[in-house]
């Protein structure tokens, strides 16, 4: 059996969020139907006898009252008041509809009944007669053990009806009249009554059930709409999530290889900073050691020119080499005049001439970004001067901020021609593409079907990269 249980359970699980409620309703619906059906018959049983006790016992009341006044100070009527009730039940529409009418006096005694063998016994008292002696208007049905039945040998379940008899002067109960009325007339009206109420509950009840039902329905297929919906959405979520671990683990590796190709330059430039300036100064602090040594006039002039010399081409070096570290010159120029500023470096360098196309609009960049890209150019330009002689050396900018796309491209070296060779070294395309990388950027490096190749590199800028450091 729980295992039985548990199946539907799961069961019910698999199904739609409307399936599970029509379900669930159903049942909820079907206890409250039965149980407010079986309450509203009650109610409206109990209200309909009540209503025939009220109806009967006003006939009786109106009928009999006026007779029975001399029950006020006896337990048993005169003949001629015997008389006049049976000639006022006498009609055979009354003894149709009531085949039997006893009239009891307070103390349980009948003083009146069809029945004449009756009048004047004293019976237990009935339930209903209890009830009506205190002012109540009873409908039962008749407990056919009852002492007053037995003696009559009634067999049939007759609706009993007990109206309490006032006195007329005093108002006080007298009598009782109990009536006993064929019941298949009201047993009729009552099962259509019931026929109707049960009716009108379940109607009632399938109309609640279908409106909730076809709310949730509704809601049902907006949530399995939304379901599928947010599934997509998390799939792209998880894609995304999936690209942005890559571009994550490439940003990470691309930092480490820019930081290791940063720790070589700075070695590079410590380098050339000892093996260039600083030994020249050492040469220059060792004249000067021998300029204190010499007493004649035309030998300290000598060496202070050649201690001058070797300070001034120290200079010369030194200058040299904090150009290659810093551009002052780009600081305050836009994007495509950093474009512009390296094509023009470029040619008075190499006394060659490179065509420069853009289009697009200008921006206005942090200095990294505007490294980046004049290091791009110089960088791309030095390999063609290097590797194409300056053939065809072409440069193309375009700005659709916030995507800047750069491009570098040669003609290739003309048949037996000798490249020039280059008069600066740069970082490299490995060093650049870290550079660019670093950004979020990407380098292509492709080559032309006519000869020659072609840079490409592409920034998209975010917000913070667009808006300065």
């Amino acid at each position: 059996m729980p295992r039985l249980f548990t199946r539907i359970l799961r069961w019910g699980a698999e199904r739609t969020l409307s399936t599970q409620f029509l379900i669930a309703s159903s049942l909820v619906i079907l206890i409250a139907t039965v149980s407010a059906g079986y309450l509203t018959t009650r109610l409206v049983a109990d209200k309909a006898l009540s209503g025939k006790a009220g109806t009967t016992a006003l006939l009786v009341q109106s009928l009999t009252e006026a007779e029975v006044q001399e029950l006020g100070g006896s337990t048993r009527l005169k003949a001629a008041s015997i008389a006049h009730l049976d000639a006022l039940f006498g009609d055979a529409d009354l003894q149709a509809r009531f085949p039997h009418i006893e009239i009891w006096a307070p103390d349980g005694t009948v003083a009146y009944s069809r029945t004449k063998q009756m009048i004047g016994h004293r019976f237990s008292f009935p339930e209903g007669l209890q009830r009506a002696l205190k002012g109540e208007i009873v409908a039962v049905y008749a407990d056919l053990h009852a002492d007053e039945h037995t003696f009559r040998n009634i067999n049939t379940e007759y609706l009993e009806i007990y109206s309490p008899l006032h006195d007329q002067a005093s108002g006080r109960i007298i009598g009782v009249a109990e009536i006993h009325e064929d019941p298949s007339g009201f047993v009729d009206e009552l099962a259509r009554l019931r026929v109707v109420t049960w009716t009108t509950v379940a109607l009632f009840s399938f109309v609640v059930m279908l409106g909730l039902f076809l709310i949730v329905r509704r809601g049902s297929r907006t949530i399995e709409h939304q379901r599928q919906v947010l599934s997509h959405r998390a799939e792209e979520a998880e894609s995304a999530s999936k690209e942005l671990m890559e571009l994550r683990d490439t940003a990470r590796r691309a930092s480490m290889e820019f930081a290791n190709l940063n720790e070589t330059f700075i070695r590079r430039i410590g380098a050339d900073l000892h093996d260039g300036p600083v030994q020249l100064m050492t040469l220059a602090i060792l004249q000067l050691d021998e300029l204190r040594d010499l007493t004649k006039k035309d030998e300290r002039a000598r060496l202070l020119d050649e201690t001058s010399k070797t300070l001034g081409e120290a200079l010369i070096e030194a200058r040299t080499v904090t150009k290659s570290l810093l551009l002052p010159e780009i600081l305050h120029l836009w994007a495509k005049d950093v474009v512009a500023e390296a094509i023009r470096q470029h040619e008075a360098r190499t006394k060659t001439k490179v065509a420069f196309v853009s289009s697009g609009t200008n921006a206005d960049l942090p200095p990294a970004l505007k490294t980046c890209i004049y290091r791009f150019v110089q960088e791309g330009l030095n390999n063609a001067y290097r590797h194409a002689g300056g053939n065809g050396q072409r440069v193309r900018c375009r700005i659709d901020m916030p995507v800047i796309a750069i491009s570098v491209g040669d003609d290739g070296l003309p048949s037996g021609t000798v490249p020039f060779a280059a008069r600066e070294g740069g970082m490299g395309l490995y060093g650049l593409r870290q550079r660019i990388e670093s950004f979020g950027g990407k380098l292509a490096v492709n080559k032309r079907p006519g000869g020659g190749m072609m840079l490409e590199m592409v920034l998209e800028l975010q917000q913070a990269d667009a808006t300065g450091l």
